[in-house]
């Protein structure tokens, strides 16, 4: 297809810059967890002054995919910097740290009245420090009679709330959205990944999983373990992120799936890709 041109666009602090107009690499890992890893950009060649400029927590931005088809797959702040000369080559290597995750460190102190709504809390707390949410539903929406005092860092907080007093998942995704979903639901935004959309050939022979309906679903009701995983790759696709839903078809796989975890790779040469650690849904 054409537009299996890559593009990408990094922004470090001030500086924009194109895959063409710059050499750059990068390896975005992302997990189903309130706790997103840090990501890692390397650059090369930059001037001497541009070097010199960059401060730790300066934000960085990078968008990837191919021409006329880009999305963005990391936001966040410079938690780590090296610069490192081979010959006449330098590189420089960020450590970049996704944003949401700082904003959900900083402290709260708020006591709620009585009859509150854990929905009502948790959208509370997320507006007061502007996180960005994508999603926000729990699987119990808990009725506190007498209360709540909210003490502590705002993740934390907010864990014990969505995660042990209403059984339901609570993501931070390395583009700065927070999610928060039922326990048995992902974020389902329509993703098929084929071979024709990308597809990469498995390095293993793996035994075909039908594709579940709802209602099948809904019946069997089974819990599955780390042995249902499965690993597949795909060219770089920005939409496959934590807690999504994807369906997989390919001749040895056939299903609806949840991303647990995975990571985009690219560069100018080498591996563009996205690769995927995913479970029957």
């Amino acid at each position: 297809m054409a537009f299996w041109i890559r593009d990408a666009i990094l922004v470090i602090g001030s500086n924009k810059y194109t895959l063409d107009g710059l050499n750059f690499s990068f390896e975005v890992p992302f997990e189903d967890s309130d706790e997103p890893p840090v990501a890692t950009v390397k650059v090369m060649n930059l001037s001497e002054s541009t070097r010199n400029g960059i401060k730790k927590n300066d934000p960085v931005i990078l968008n990837a995919g191919y021409q006329g088809n880009v999305g963005c797959i990391l936001v966040g702040k410079v938690a780590g910097l090296k610069h490192k000369q081979a010959n006449v080559d330098w590189t420089t290597t960020l450590t970049v740290q996704p944003c949401a995750d700082e904003i959900l460190n900083k402290m709260i102190n708020k006591t709620y009245t009585e009859n509150i709504t854990a929905l009502a809390m948790v959208k509370d707390l997320l507006n007061i420090f502007g996180v960005e949410v994508g999603k926000c539903e729990l699987s119990i929406n808990k009725s506190y009679p007498r209360g709540r005092v909210c003490r502590g860092k705002l993740k934390q907080v907010l864990t014990e709330i969505v995660v042990s007093e209403c059984k339901s998942r609570f993501v931070i995704r390395t583009t700065g959205q927070v999610y928060i979903t039922k326990s048995d639901d992902g974020i389902n935004n329509g993703l098929t990944i084929t071979t024709a959309t990308g597809l990469l050939r498995a390095d293993e022979e793996k035994v075909a999983i039908p594709m579940e309906t709802k209602s099948n679903s809904q019946k069997t009701g089974e819990s599955r373990d780390d042995d249902d995983h499965v690993s597949r790759s795909c060219l770089l696709n920005y939409g496959v992120a934590a807690a999504e839903v994807v369906k997989i078809q390919s001749s040895d796989l056939n299903g609806q799936f949840l991303v647990s975890k995975g990571k985009h790779v690219g560069g100018r040469t080498g591996d563009w890709k996205t690769s995927m650690e995913l479970k029957p849904f």
